[in-house]
């Protein structure tokens, strides 16, 4: 796949901030997200924020790369209903260096930006940081539509801010196109694996 860079960054350099449709079918998700968190380089550290996935999971796509040797894994996991409390405890982490945060599920939108705001100033700090949002969708489960675009829109400048990569997962399968172009205005690229390109605002 190919991209087009934003007009203000470098060519070799990746987009801040990319929404990544992934559809409900299709294996293509776990490959793009990983190499998105690794870039062509790697990454220093990983923030991983997770809500209906556990954290083992959503970490597979960060130590599961081939290149993948990170300082630090970092998974803010916001609870739900939808998973038991030993999964959502991270007890079957592996990794050793992974820190793993529980959001409780009354928490709102301001409490979780600021739990990863900590983690995102704290991991930028040392080292390059890639985030991974996973994702929009279960996020407007939890959310209106207008807070989770707040949220999201102040998460971007934030990952600016900290010259961190980041990259927010949505299926297009459970929204309408409107909801989907309301989003797409947030990011500096958009990869459409329904139609595995890649397009830049």
């Amino acid at each position: 796949m190919s991209t087009r860079p934003d007009a203000n960054r470098e060519d070799t350099e990746m987009p801040s901030n990319v929404l990544v449709l992934a559809p409900s079918v299709g294996g293509q998700e776990s490959e793009v997200c990983s190499e998105l968190l690794h870039g062509t380089a790697g990454r220093d550290h990983g923030l991983l924020v997770t809500c209906m996935e556990t954290p083992a999971e959503r970490l597979a796509a960060w130590t599961g790369h081939e290149h993948a040797e990170p300082n630090e894994a970092t998974v803010v996991d916001v609870e739900t209903a939808a998973r038991s409390t030993a999964a959502a405890s991270g007890e079957t982490l592996t990794p050793t260096n992974a820190v793993v945060e529980v959001v409780p599920a009354e928490a709102d939108l301001v409490d979780l930006g600021e739990t990863i705001d900590r983690h995102l100033a704290r991991l930028s700090a040392d080292g390059e940081t890639a985030v991974c949002v996973h994702s929009v969708s279960d996020l407007l489960q939890r959310a209106d539509e207008r807070s989770v675009f707040k949220f999201l829109e102040v998460l971007t400048s934030s990952v600016d801010r900290a010259d961190a990569v980041a990259h927010y997962h949505m299926n297009p399968d459970v929204h309408d196109a409107e909801t989907i172009r309301t989003f797409e205005v947030l990011f500096d690229s958009v990869v459409d694996l329904r139609t595995a390109s890649v397009s830049g605002e």
